[in-house]
């Protein structure tokens, strides 16, 4: 935090007041006194009065230094932080730091701040604070970029346009106890610390909690415009309902088991409907409002139900419960703030004991009757613009969407005027430009002026949400509707058929697919049998070819030793003598292998001129076995 100096003594420096410099020089310039006589009676030091009236300045002023960026140079940084938090983007404490530091260099202000980190002090955030009370420290709240998109004033605008015609159509006017809301929240079973007293300077503050995160319950409430609000209805994750859950519960309120997830659904929305509302509401026609979950539109029969018992199923625009319901504007944060505290006194009063399903009762009744009452279900159709019906209760700084979209185009800067008035960090001092630098300048047009307004808008431009969209691509509905009409009815029908037809032949079209894989996979799998079969029968050929090699090695071998070792008498001796008794005809004629024991598949030749047999590999002639064909090559080179 800065120091201030305290003046020592009692001299009444400064303690006179603009109003009364103002009245006594009035009483001098209208010479109804003189100037010791106006100074005495007015307050105003002599000399300070003799100064002003030859200055001809008024103005008080501040005692002491002044800032160092100036006053009119800090209304600019107020300015540009009111344009920033009207377009949903306001800045942080270090971004005004930072603004004040580059706005500085760009004026060329001879500064002590940090050129490091490239942003002023913490005391100069402080001063600056104190120097203009309008701006103070605030948490801000977090705004989806569909809730700033979709809340814009035409949507707005056709949603009481709709709300107006139903209302007076049905004779709901000076009927607030016929017109419900009707939304659900969820509730931890958890205590969430809040801000505590502690010793100061101390580095660890805790609070002791339940469990790190607790279960999820969810609350359906529902008010009319009377204020009146009807028992909640609760939903847990589960199958088994035990009847300690309803333990302590608000009188007439129910608990329900969900298998699937704590969260509400087109199911437990009928029931709710059928069982909880249709036997409360007054008699006639009721409006109910609420927001366009699919649980609340997508149920046909529950729609015709709502249409049979006089019950007006309204929707509000998408993303805009923040503004337009009034439950989430007046009901559930009061209710999560004493539900989440009658948790933390739980937890003081029983360290030793953890949150859980069966003190949930007990603690919503607590929360529940701090919260249903008259003045809150009052305030959040009154605020809402509902009850009564006033669409100016939305005010403009609410569309976030329309403020961003039609701000007015940045003021352009020429780029070699911005860069001459950018000091460099550190460097107050430029050298004086050269006259060749002064010649060239007289040829291009003079840039437009840079002020501190622009200066700011090009140090921390206002962001433009209008060419950003959300990461989840929805289908949504655009604007409200009235859901038990029978136009939206039969609309839900028409959709409803298209979609099953649609199912359907998705359907067929996943049966074809089907088919085709399987055949597909009767293909394949014929084709690697197929291939497995060929690549075996692969391996016999090759092992058959491998032993054909060493088998005509062999013979080879043989044919050499016999051709060396035998002569031309024994040549011409070699005779084939069929009617030999001891020759078997299932022998090969040359190695004498026997044809039973011989390789299965192996090739045979029957010789045509002794009609015996042989193997193919043991003889070089074409159909003759070895002996015939060598005697027939003899003769014939004779």
């Amino acid at each position: 935090m800065p120091t201030f100096y305290k003046r020592k003594g009692t001299s009444g420096r400064g303690e006179w007041t603009e109003d009364g410099l103002k009245n006594a020089v009035r009483a001098v310039e209208e010479k109804k006194m003189g100037v010791n006589a106006a100074a005495s009676a007015f307050g105003i030091p002599k000399t300070t009065l003799k100064r002003r009236l030859k200055s001809q300045n008024f103005d008080k002023g501040s005692m002491g230094k002044s800032s160092l960026l100036g006053i009119e140079n800090e209304k600019k940084i107020v300015g540009h932080i009111k344009k920033l938090q009207s377009r949903g983007f306001t800045p942080t404490r270090d971004s005004v730091r930072s603004m004040a530091y580059y706005l500085a260099e760009n004026l060329k202000l001879k500064h002590n701040f940090s050129h490091e980190k490239k942003q002023a002090g913490y005391d100069w955030l402080s001063s600056f604070l104190a120097r203009n009370p309008e701006l103070s420290i605030r948490q801000s709240e977090g705004v989806s970029l569909a809730r700033v998109k979709g809340l814009n004033k035409t949507v707005v605008k056709e949603y009481f346009e709709l709300l107006k015609n139903v209302i007076e159509s049905n004779g709901l006017i000076d009927k607030p106890g016929n017109i419900f809301n009707m939304d659900e929240t969820g509730l931890q079973l958890n205590n969430k610390p809040g801000k505590v007293v502690a010793l100061k300077g101390s580095k660890n503050v805790t609070s002791v909690t339940s469990g790190e995160k607790g279960e999820t319950i969810s609350v359906l409430a529902c008010v009319n415009g009377e204020g009146t609000f009807l028992p909640p209805f609760c939903i847990m994750k589960g199958k088994n309902l035990k009847q300690e859950f309803c333990d302590g519960l608000p009188p007439g309120a129910e608990v329900k088991m969900s298998p699937k997830s704590g969260y509400v659904n087109s199911e437990f929305f009928f029931y709710w409907l059928k069982t909880h509302f249709t036997t409360r509401k007054p008699a006639g026609k009721v409006l109910l409002l609420l927001d366009g979950h699919t649980s609340h539109t997508s149920c046909i029969e529950m729609l015709e139900f709502a249409d049979e018992n006089n019950i007006l199923l309204m929707s509000i625009p998408p993303h805009t419960s923040h503004w337009l319901q009034p439950l989430d504007r007046a009901f559930f944060k009061s209710l999560k703030m004493n539900f989440y505290s009658a948790c933390s006194n739980f937890i003081v009063n029983n360290p030793s004991r953890k949150i859980t399903r069966l003190q949930f009762g007990t603690l919503l009744s607590i929360a529940w009757g701090k919260s249903a009452n008259v003045d809150n279900g009052v305030s959040g159709f009154r605020t809402c613009g509902i009850i009564p019906l006033e669409a100016e209760r939305i005010p403009d700084y609410a569309f976030l969407s329309e403020s961003t979209d039609s701000k007015p185009p940045e003021a352009t800067v020429d780029p070699v005027d911005t860069l001459e008035g950018v000091a460099e960090p550190g460097s107050m001092d430029s050298p004086a430009p050269s006259n060749e630098t002064f010649e060239k300048s007289k040829d291009r047009p003079s840039p437009e002026k840079v002020t501190p307004s622009k200066i700011l808008d090009k140090i921390h431009p206002v962001p433009s949400i209008s060419g950003l969209q959300p990461l989840k691509k929805r289908k949504i509905q655009f604007s409200s509707t009235v859901l038990s009409s029978p136009e939206n009815i039969s609309a839900l029908k028409k959709k409803k058929g298209e979609k099953e037809l649609e199912l359907k032949m998705k359907e067929e079209k996943k049966k074809v697919r089907e088919e085709k894989k399987k055949e597909k996979e009767v293909k394949n799998k014929f084709r690697k049998e197929k291939k497995k079969t060929q690549q075996a029968m692969r391996n016999v050929r090759e092992g058959e070819n491998a032993d054909k090699q060493v088998r005509e090695k062999r013979v080879r071998k043989k044919k050499e030793l016999t051709s060396s070792s035998e002569s031309e008498d024994f040549d011409s001796d070699i005779i084939c003598d069929n009617d030999d008794s001891d020759w078997d005809e299932n022998q090969c004629v040359w190695c004498k292998e026997d044809y039973n024991e011989g390789k299965e598949g192996e090739d045979w030749i029957k010789c045509v001129t002794c009609s015996l047999w042989s193997h193919e590999t043991c003889s070089r002639f074409e159909n003759k076995c070895e002996n015939c064909g060598k005697k027939e090559s003899k003769n014939n080179s004779l």
